[in-house]
């Protein structure tokens, strides 16, 4: 199946009623977890919480890899111009790590787990008894990971 990179439709909306809080001091949890190569199911706007891949067995599998994936720490989010954004720091990453992965959700588990975006890799990244790093894009608007615009 397929990874379309996007903040979900359902996040927008609950951005809109006040469900996420990405503040850097006292704001919700939020997690990175890995989808595995070839996953079953379709990841796009429609995904709507990090049940959708495991109740689809699609989360990856592997040494290193803890499920639920990895607890993001969030940046203050920031306006530039017309842009509202946000991203997380450290990068997420996995050492000593064996597995192949083809994307990534991230997902609010202080708010039942659900889902704010997904993200294609553009292909297979696999890893064998290294350090795995999910390099984010540039926190600034137009490239930063999670924006309004």
């Amino acid at each position: 199946m397929t990874i379309t990179t996007c903040m979900v439709t359902s996040a927008k909306l609950q951005l809109l009623e006040a469900q996420h809080n990405f503040s850097a001091s006292g704001g919700d949890t939020f997690k990175l977890a890995l989808i595995k190569a070839s996953p079953s199911g379709t990841y796009d706007t429609t995904s709507t919480n990090y049940s959708n891949i495991t109740d689809n067995s699609d989360e990856v599998i592997g040494t290193g890899y803890t499920a639920g994936g990895f607890t993001l720490t969030n940046v203050a989010p920031v306006v530039t111009g017309t842009t509202a954004f946000t991203s997380f720091s450290p990068a997420a990453n996995w050492t000593t790590a064996t597995f192949t992965t083809t994307g990534c959700m991230i997902y609010n588990s202080s708010k039942s787990n659900t889902c704010v975006g997904v993200y294609d890799f553009g292909g297979l990244q696999t890893v064998t008894a290294s350090t795995f790093t999910v390099i984010f894009p540039v926190d600034a608007a137009g490239t930063a990971l999670i924006q309004i615009s």
